[in-house]
């Protein structure tokens, strides 16, 4: 059967390719996109399903003969230049890539940030900005992100070197739902990447068991000269669920129920484990162990995802909604 997501990859390769070269074959075509004719065919079917998403696609016209195929369609084509609304909204949407990033992965949006900075045009400089005598390049910049902390690089050359010598470390770590941070004692197990974070798996001595802890949330690691054995039956999938960690910091007692509806319900299907009701609609139970990440997750699938439970989590995405809600009439 094939993926949604991969076909979806196959026609955003194609489509744009179509509008740069309306005289390729369909063989032609299909050698572009690392596919073959008969598959392409079927990408190009699809696109006039009934059980498509809604926003998949618009307007797209598509023509192949025996000697050519083209589209027709005023999406899916490169543009010969941004507006500077758009170059905002990818610099801001690059800014908040950079932060849900495992740090050690930032450089490269980082890196696309100042390649864009690089190649944007300059907006005209009015007379406010004359006046803000002194004032540096960064300082106005209107998406500043914060860098990643060292800390969190020692933290990782501290770690990685734990684990391979299996040492105990003693970390100053502070929960997203504290005001201080605690100091710990911990055997490290593994470093782990999940949710777009970097976590480590380590025994707790403190609470006796295994805990998972977020790095960006680690302020201070130092080794221990004590040593430890790792358990021979300790493995990573024992605190990953597809992809997802499910074993936090503080054992996740509750539940995300979220109902996705009939239109999205089978591509999550495929990679989340659910109930599926006779109309179609697909119920998922989520270890509740990090409310943003929750909100997150639903927001993405805007109408086609609600929140059953828990109330607390439901009324916290509702305050998130008036407020974008309140910053658009305002």
């Amino acid at each position: 059967m094939t993926r949604a997501d991969e076909r979806l990859q196959r026609l955003l390769i194609a489509l744009p390719t179509m509008a740069d070269e309306p005289k390729l074959t369909i063989e032609q075509l299909a050698s572009r996109v690392g596919t073959t004719a008969k598959i392409l065919r079927a990408d190009f079917l699809s696109l006039d399903r009934d059980d498509t998403p809604p926003g998949f696609v618009e307007s797209i016209e598509l023509y192949w003969g025996a000697d050519s195929v083209s589209m027709r369609s005023s999406h899916f084509k490169r543009p010969m230049r941004l507006t500077r609304p758009q170059v905002a909204a990818l610099e801001l949407g690059l800014g908040i890539l950079q932060q849900e990033l495992p740090v050690d992965e930032r450089h490269l949006v980082v890196n696309v940030r100042a390649r864009l900075g690089e190649i944007a045009v300059r907006p005209v400089e009015t007379v406010v900005d004359k006046r803000k005598v002194g004032a540096t390049a960064e300082a106005v910049r209107p998406f500043a992100i914060e860098p990643a902390r060292d800390s969190e690089w020692d933290a990782v050359i501290v770690l990685q070197r734990a684990i391979e010598f299996q040492q105990v470390v003693q970390l100053t770590y502070q929960r997203s739902n504290d005001t201080d941070a605690t100091v710990r004692r911990v055997r490290p197990y593994a470093l782990v990447r999940a949710d777009a974070n970097i976590y480590l798996v380590a025994f707790c001595e403190r609470n006796d068991a295994l805990r998972v802890f977020r790095l960006d949330r680690v302020r201070v690691a130092v080794a221990t000269a004590d040593a430890f054995e790792r358990p021979a039956d300790f493995t990573v999938d024992s605190v990953l669920r597809d992809g997802h960690v499910f074993v936090q910091d503080a054992p996740a007692v509750e539940s995300l129920v979220v109902r996705y509806s009939p239109t999205v319900a089978r591509w999550i299907a495929e990679r989340e484990s659910g109930t599926l009701h006779p109309d179609g609609s697909l119920l998922v139970h989520y270890p509740l162990a990090d409310e943003s990440w929750a909100i997150r997750h639903v927001l993405q699938y805007g109408p086609d995802a609600v929140i059953l439970a828990p109330e607390r989590v439901r009324h916290a995405l509702a305050l998130v909604l008036q407020r974008a809600l309140d910053e658009r009439l305002a």
